[in-house]
């Protein structure tokens, strides 16, 4: 245990804390004890995985934890592909430690930073039609509730309580395992291209329907899109990659040096973020890649920015776009990250951005150092009227009252967690401002 007021941020830094307690125990007792000294001095407990929210879920001036500690491989079942870990897990880990059970996760993001708990408590997700977010794949969870006991839910064991805390902001429980369903490893076979924007939004639902993973990027006031699909194929299929010297001239010296040159010089002199999504959108689409499933979905992402994303139903993604396209270009929006566009399956999680419907998510960034909120708020405005669900881990301006309109189970998510911590041992001001 570290006790002091220990400066802590998010990925971005936007938002920074100073917690009381900063805690990082070894075993569930040591979580236990956390709770426990919470309870005693009347303090909010947040867990804090891998920082990457751009929202303040994490930050508490009370007592902060790290389930750092508390990471790796509990069991695994190559016949039914249930697999348990440890909260603390981090995404990046999984594939390796899967590997000698012929398994992998059946989808991914493009950033592997996040805990595991992290990922299903904030509804982290990929792309692909088929395929449902990080919290869809959860089979079982073990929790420390705030009141010091230890559970076990499922769907047939409290199965509203599992409902609840398999995307539980960190409201429901500390996360110290979760059995997740896995599938046989495989690879994907990926091919991005520049491709134009009209023809590009036009096709992507039936594209997505059809296509494995399937998602694109569009740099704001230019009529280009740069287009990522991946197709899976047997894990035998051999790897395909460029030479060394290619893949760092892209991914790092375009994808990260370059980058972070020309968002820095369009914060410096804003007219100059219209070449910049020029020379963006024409030359970051990358070579063809055949390999392992978790080498393909993520990348280095080393340019820091802000976040808003947003789920609406497939079938309004259309009009959706359009309304945002036609925004950003009646206002001359000067802005040089692209926008991206993905779709994942339904679920019946509650709190998930997908619950109930075909989901496409639209997302928005800017670079670190520019002023993000006009240019995001912009986007939850324009984005509203088509029943969009804000990502709990990206920044939005909603409250209760909004939320409990686009939740179906809202109001059942509340009873529960009133239940478990009636005392708001794991809450914060934020987190109130979001529920109560």
């Amino acid at each position: 245990m570290r006790t002091a007021n220990i400066p802590t941020r998010t990925w971005s830094g936007r938002h920074r804390w100073c917690p009381q307690h900063l805690l990082a125990p070894r075993d569930e007792a040591g979580v236990l004890e956390g709770l426990a000294l919470a309870r005693s001095r009347k303090l909010p407990l947040r867990v804090i995985g891998g920082g990457h929210s751009f929202t303040p879920l994490a930050a508490t001036d009370g007592v902060a934890m790290s389930l750092e500690a508390l990471s790796g491989l509990v069991r695994a079942d190559p016949a039914s592909g249930l697999v348990t870990l440890r909260g603390g897990t981090r995404l990046w880990e999984i594939a390796e430690l899967l590997a000698p059970y012929g398994l992998a996760l059946s989808v991914m993001g493009d950033i592997d930073r996040q805990s595991i708990a992290g990922a299903i408590q904030t509804g982290t997700h990929g792309t692909g039609a088929r395929f449902t977010g990080f919290a869809g794949m959860v089979r079982a969870l073990r929790l420390a509730l705030a009141d010091g006991s230890i559970v076990e839910t499922s769907p047939t064991q409290d199965p509203d309580l599992f409902q609840a805390a398999r995307l539980g902001l960190g409201t429901i429980g500390i996360v110290l395992e979760v059995t997740i369903a896995c599938v046989p490893a495989y690879r994907l076979d990926l091919v991005e291209s520049t491709e134009p924007l009209e023809a590009t939004v036009g096709s992507f639902l039936p594209d997505s329907a059809i296509t494995d993973h399937h998602e694109f990027f569009w740099f704001p006031r230019t009529d280009r899109a740069i287009v990522r699909v991946s197709r899976r194929v047997p894990q035998e299929t051999a790897r395909r990659r460029p030479s060394r010297a290619a893949e760092l001239l892209q991914q790092e010296v375009l994808g990260n040096g370059a980058w972070e040159l020309l968002c820095r010089s369009a914060a410096l002199v804003p007219h100059l973020s219209r070449p910049a999504a020029e020379i963006a959108s024409r030359v970051f689409a990358g070579p063809r890649v055949v390999d392992d499933s978790a080498a393909v979905f993520t990348a280095p992402r080393r340019v820091r920015f802000q976040e808003s994303e947003w789920a609406i139903p497939a079938s309004r993604f259309p009009a959706a776009f359009a309304a945002l396209r036609a925004r950003v270009e009646d206002e001359n929006v000067r802005v040089t990250f692209p926008l991206e566009v993905r779709r994942a399956a339904a679920d019946d999680v509650w709190l998930s951005t997908a619950h109930g419907r075909d989901t496409v998510y639209i997302a928005a960034h800017r670079y670190h150092r520019e002023e993000a909120g006009p240019y995001l708020l912009m986007v939850q405005r324009v984005l509203e009227p088509f029943a969009a669900r804000p990502h709990w881990g990206k920044r939005h301006w909603l409250s209760r009252k909004e939320l409990t309109s686009l939740y179906p189970r809202f109001e059942d998510f509340r009873t529960v967690r009133e239940a478990v911590d009636p005392d708001g041992v794991l809450l914060t001001g934020y987190l109130r401002h979001l529920l109560l």
